[in-house]
């Protein structure tokens, strides 16, 4: 079990004395014995071919690292980002499906770059239009 452990860590890019201590040596140098047995020169061996091959990278390896990341959140803000990743994953947020409009006045000119008479003019309104009236207000005197 602790060379499987020790080609595990080394395959996985650790050092060979780190892996020796992940999986628990009591020294570098038994480390680098074990590493020189020959199984687990095979063993690593197969390891390289296998990675060299394909890099076999699926859905649901995503979403295990994800699931190990959301049970090593810190907080509500960590989780509720991996929650948002996991969603994206399985495609399961709705699309946006809402309708886009441009609207291209007079072909040229941009809005913002408008007079008020031509902004008017536009919305079919008189140059006035924006005038106050004082024949809106009638005070009555009694």
């Amino acid at each position: 079990m602790q060379q499987e452990k020790l080609v595990s860590l080394i395959s996985s890019g650790m050092s060979i004395a780190a892996a020796g201590r992940g999986a628990g040596y009591a020294s570098s140098a038994t480390a680098y014995q074990a590493h020189n047995v020959p199984a687990v020169q095979q063993a690593l061996q197969w390891y390289r071919d296998e990675m060299r091959e394909t890099v076999k990278y699926t859905q649901q390896n995503a979403h295990m690292m994800y699931m190990e990341a959301y049970t090593s959140s810190a907080n509500a803000t960590e989780m509720k980002n991996t929650t948002d990743s996991l969603v994206k994953l399985h495609g399961l947020a709705a699309p946006d499906n809402a309708t886009q409009v441009n609207i291209n006045i007079n072909g040229t000119k941009q809005l913002e770059r408008m007079t008020d008479e031509e902004l008017l003019k536009i919305a079919g309104k008189d140059l006035d239009y924006l005038e106050p009236k004082s024949d809106l207000i009638e005070h009555k005197e009694d």
